[in-house]
């Protein structure tokens, strides 16, 4: 069982290390206060014992983890968006406004010789500007990057989110050429048709 000591105001049983807290919180407006609290302060048995733990030591190998951890969730952070195309952007979003260039191709798709609406707005979302997107649906694409690259028709798929797949016939600037996404975008008058048996 602790060993308690009684308060000598009210005869309350304390343990000898909070007796003189009980003191000083229970009565402190109490004329013998100033006196049991310096005779309890000069006793030494009346605080509690202070702990004393080893000394943290940092090893050169602590360092090296912590800073493995830390590089390889930054890592992680920057290299997802390209790892999964389903959920992020495929480039990295345009920030400001000084462009290396910005270029306006057009593209018109037929599907079983039927007009193709490309959609407003591809490659907009309210967190990000791809370098590459729509703005109507006239088939009107905007260029607008900051990095002094080309993009291809396949990028602009890419950014759409749709196979490029296998058009039967593509046409550049009225020019039939052999369908490949690799096929340069580059600024107007630039033309570039895309024929598909079933585009959907």
């Amino acid at each position: 069982m602790a060993r308690t000591d009684h308060c000598p105001i009210c005869d309350v049983a304390v343990k000898p290390e909070n007796l003189l807290r009980h003191v000083n919180d229970t009565h402190p407006r109490h004329p013998d206060t100033p006196a049991i609290r310096e005779k309890l302060k000069a006793e030494p048995r009346r605080s509690a014992p202070k702990r004393t733990g080893a000394p943290i030591r940092v090893r050169g190998w602590h360092v090296a983890v912590v800073a493995l951890i830390v590089l390889g969730g930054a890592a992680a952070y920057y290299v997802a968006p390209y790892l999964s195309p389903g959920t992020s952007e495929p480039f990295p979003c345009v920030v400001g406004t000084n462009f290396a260039y910005h270029w306006h191709p057009q593209l018109n798709i037929f599907s079983g010789g039927v007009p193709f609406v490309v959609p407003a707005n591809i490659g907009i979302t309210p967190g990000c500007l791809e370098p590459i997107h729509t703005h109507d649906t006239s088939g009107q694409i905007h260029i607008e990057t900051t990095v002094n690259r080309l993009y291809t028709i396949g990028d602009f798929f890419l950014v759409w989110r749709k196979p490029f797949g296998s058009p039967t016939q593509m046409l550049v600037n009225g020019t039939a050429t052999s369908p490949s996404p690799s096929v340069i975008l580059y600024d107007q008058p630039e033309t570039i048709t895309l024929y598909y048996t079933s585009f959907s």
